[in-house]
């Protein structure tokens, strides 16, 4: 023990001085982790920590908790709300993907033999998985888990983690596969969904109704139930990550889920920083024999996701954003791929040197994500006008063509939960004014489902000058910046309410403020009313304050 908290001292040590390095420099702070992981290991570094396996446990209960907060924070209904979209891209993704990678690693001279000479069908495997790990932390960064490409997104990867679970029970019989391993596969995983549910319902339930009164009691429970869960699945034959999302997704719907997954999420996060550092401690020296391996199961990951994950949701009705920033928020190579390719190892399937081109792979392919994540929507801009160069116009010609004709006496730019509110609340109380808005977002699915409520759309990127010169806003009254500063991608409220009210000086533009000196900016840039959010909850609040402090 003494051993392990020497390791753990050493990597929270380096992971603190790398991740402020990586922050001061405006980097993601995974390459900080994976830097400082391999400084400190036997590979590439001074060889600090040299028993890497028990980092590894504790970066397999990261892996455990991260599940269980995915499952917390999921609510069944939304997943399926995406629909026929979530579903051509769940079951069809990791087939694409696997043919994809057969072709590829069969023409590159890869086996497919029996004994141990199999590393193009684990190689082609492998690499049709994304890292949940990565994904999901940097959509959490971000604020993204509630978008359309978010929800999309976190759908994938749950399916995939089910078809790697398939992988996994068929792995022993790779040499003479049998039909039993899948039905008993999915038997387990079946029955430990139904399992989970029902004593969550019946038992479950009535336990935290009793110690309601104790958070700190509900917050050990829901860990105690989290790690029963995964035990179970792991006893089953089951992955013990998919029992922690079984676990997380039993209780999501208690109203003391929020409360578990704020306490849950810095434990998780020490761990998940944990994992990271793991990785990098494994990265050994590396041979000029690596690079095209490794360059070739780069490509493949990234283009594979492109080519099977942005068909698959365009045929399902996805607008071209959404399937652009769901391809690229799976390309990385998946956590489950050093799972695979060890247990291949051991199952004389494949060689170790195949360890070696995963790990540099998803090294690699994990900080390119860090950055492609985080420019999602340039890299998106960037990407639609390649389309127009080379002839492929956008399909969103037919979202634009209320405001060539018509004049709209509101104009809302971007279309968040306040304008979703206000929208809501029209449709109730004034039906008769829908008609007199325009919105103005780059989100085609949104768009589509208000124009079939009544409502004029614009499709078009905020941050670019040209969509506000675009939009006649002179013929408008009233502009409202619907979204803070904070989820604003390429442009913020101060700049609109300077490039609007240049274009239309007659019209009165509202914009949100964080705090009185941001109001005081936005003021003197031009807009006519500003509105600080937080200042409004706390007027509707004061009164109620105020009662009951003198009651």
């Amino acid at each position: 023990m003494h051993g392990l908290l020497h390791d753990i001292g050493i990597a929270v040590i380096s992971a603190t001085a790398l991740g402020l390095v990586a922050l001061f420099l405006r980097q993601p702070i995974i390459l900080g982790y994976l830097i400082a992981g391999a400084l400190i290991g036997p590979g590439l570094g001074f060889g600090l920590v040299r028993e890497a396996q028990s980092i590894d446990i504790i970066s397999e209960i990261g892996l455990v908790l991260l599940l269980f907060v995915i499952g917390l924070e999921m609510r069944i209904g939304d997943l399926m709300s995406s629909g026929r979209q979530l579903l051509f891209a769940g079951i069809g993704q990791f087939p694409l993907c696997a043919a994809l990678g057969v072709g590829l690693f069969y023409l590159t001279g890869y086996s497919f033999s029996g004994g141990d000479n199999m590393d193009g069908l684990y190689l082609a495997l492998v690499c049709a998985l994304s890292s949940t790990a990565i994904v999901v932390k940097l959509l959490y960064d971000k604020l993204e888990l509630d978008t359309m490409a978010g929800r999309l997104t976190i759908g994938v990867l749950i399916v995939q983690d089910v078809y790697a679970i398939l992988v996994l029970a068929l792995q022993p019989n790779f040499a003479n596969p049998q039909a039993w391993p899948i039905l008993k596969a999915l038997l387990a995983a079946a029955l430990l969904l139904f399992a989970g549910f029902l004593i969550s319902q019946t038992v479950l339930r009535r336990i935290f109704t009793s110690i309601a009164k104790s958070p700190e009691l509900v917050v050990a429970t829901s860990i105690g139930w989290c790690a029963l869960v995964a035990g179970a699945a792991g006893a089953m034959g089951l992955s013990i990550e998919m029992g922690a999302l079984v676990a997380g997704l039993a209780i999501s719907a208690f109203p003391y889920s929020l409360h578990v997954t704020a306490k849950v999420l810095p434990l998780r996060d020490f761990f998940l920083t944990l994992f990271f550092l793991s990785l990098g401690m494994k990265i050994t020296p590396p041979t000029w024999d690596l690079v095209v391996p490794v360059i070739t199961v780069i490509s493949l990951v990234v283009a594979s996701r492109f080519l099977s994950v942005y068909p698959l949701l365009a045929l399902a009705g996805a607008g071209r954003r959404t399937c652009f920033i769901t391809s690229l928020n799976l390309a990385q190579l998946s956590e489950f791929a050093l799972v695979i390719a060890s247990l291949g190892v051991g199952l004389g399937h494949v060689k170790t040197d195949l360890i070696g081109v995963l790990i540099y792979a998803m090294s690699i392919t994990a900080v390119l994500s860090s950055y492609a994540i985080r420019g999602s929507y340039s890299l998106h801009r960037w990407f639609e006008r390649g389309l127009e160069i080379i002839g492929f116009g956008t399909r969103n010609g037919e979202l634009n063509e209320a405001t060539k004709t018509d004049d709209h006496a509101v104009v809302l730019l971007g279309f968040h939960r306040t304008a979703y509110e206000l929208v809501a609340q029209l449709e109730a109380t004034r039906p008769d004014l829908m008609k007199k808005l325009l919105v103005v977002d780059y989100n085609t699915d949104l768009l589509k489902d208000l124009k079939k409520r009544g409502v004029a759309v614009a499709f078009g990127d905020l941050a670019s000058a040209d969509t506000l010169h675009h939009l006649n806003l002179d013929r408008t009254r009233l502009i409202v910046s619907t979204i803070p500063d904070m989820l604003l991608k390429g442009t913020d409220n101060l700049k609109l309410a300077k490039t609007c009210t240049a274009l239309a000086p007659d019209a009165h533009f509202v914009a949100l403020a964080d705090h009185a000196k941001h109001e005081q900016r936005l003021l003197e840039a031009g807009a006519g009313s500003v509105i600080l959010h937080h200042n409004i909850i706390a007027e509707r609040l004061i009164e109620r304050v105020t009662r009951q402090a003198e009651a």
